[in-house]
This record gives structure tokens, sequence and C-alpha cells, in this order.
């Protein structure tokens, strides 16, 4: 792995992270020859009681930020007899609505998986998956109207759950290119 001085590693995320019910993701399709690599995310169908609406495929969530306000990372976790991965992403809500209580409040009893974008493009390298093999729980929530840092937002912590850690650093998302790919998630997201 060398150093490319014409394309070099630009760091940062963008202040956006997508957010899906693990229970709705049926499959994830991973590359044959990279299974680091998904290239594609099945859903499941939601099939409504007698006389309502037709199916639908469920779908995820997209929580926009502001600058620095999207804080994802992984770290090694060495054990007696593995290594594992915890993921974590850290993120801010500025909406302050019921609406935007009730979905965090659901938050704390699902596990979700997220992704999220990196400012770096180049390449595979644009889209990640946190959680994919065991999901995140919320383990803080967090708003203080008086604090002068956050105006009073919710300050959410998605991880790994506590005894168990994920196998697998994040996963890559890449279609065929990053068009393609951002097309394909956003497909994924609630309108």
């Amino acid at each position: 792995m060398l150093y490319d001085c014409t394309n070099p590693v630009i760091g940062g995320v963008e202040s956006v992270v997508y957010l899906f019910n693990r229970s709705d993701i049926v499959a994830y399709v991973r590359d044959t020859v990279n299974p680091q690599i998904i290239t594609d995310i099945t859903m499941a169908t939601i099939t409504p009681a007698v006389g309502a609406t037709p199916a639908v495929v469920a779908k995820g969530f997209r929580y926009e930020g502001y600058n620095t306000s999207v804080k994802p990372k992984a770290v090694f976790v060495k054990k007696d007899y593995s290594a594992r991965y915890d993921h974590m992403v850290d993120f801010v809500v500025f909406a302050k609505g019921s609406d935007v209580k009730a979905e965090i409040e659901k938050l704390g009893t699902n596990r979700v998986v997220a992704i999220i974008e990196n400012i770096h493009k180049s390449g595979d390298s644009a889209f990640e998956v946190f959680g994919t093999d065991l999901g995140l729980e919320l383990t803080t929530l967090k708003s203080d109207p008086n604090d002068t840092h956050s105006e009073g937002a919710y300050e959410l912590n998605l991880t790994s759950p506590g005894n168990f850690k994920e196998p697998h650093m994040p996963a890559t998302f890449f279609v065929t290119d990053y068009a393609t790919t951002k097309a394909a998630l956003l497909s994924l997201i609630k309108a």
C-alpha cells in the first residue's frame, strides 16, 4: 500500500447519516472477489393489516447535520480468542418537534445500521456501513437547552452492543461508481 500523492486521502465525513432498522435489512449482496464490499442491500417488505394499503418496502432514514455533527469511528478490540471492532457513530439532531422525539425514542429500543459518506470519494471509498453484522445501539442521548456548545440539540451516540463487537471493520458500500452508489443509497431512504 503506497501513498498516492496525486490523489491523497482527505479526512472527514459529510454532515449526513443514513440509518436503517437492522430488522428491516433482509440481506447484503457482497462482492464475490472482496466480501468487504457491499453492492446492494435488500430491504424487507412490510405487509399491512388486511384491508389496509398495499405492501411496501421498508426504507431507511436520513439525518442531516452541520459541519462536524457526524462523527463515525471504528476501534480495534483485542479479545482473548479473537479480534473485533467497535463501531461508533455520534451525530446531532437539530430538530426539536414531538415527531423527532418519538423517532429518537425508537432508536433506544432498536438496533440500527448506519451509512456515512466520506469527504474522500476516490475509488470505492465514499460510503461506509457501520453495524453491518450486529447493529448499533443508542448508548447515550443528551439534550441541554442551556448548553452553548450544542444549543439544545440532541446529541446521540450509537455504538456496537456492550458485550459484543463487530467481526469486521465497517464495510464499503459501492456499486459501480460514486454517482451510481449514491443513487442506490438514496433509493433505500424514505422521501
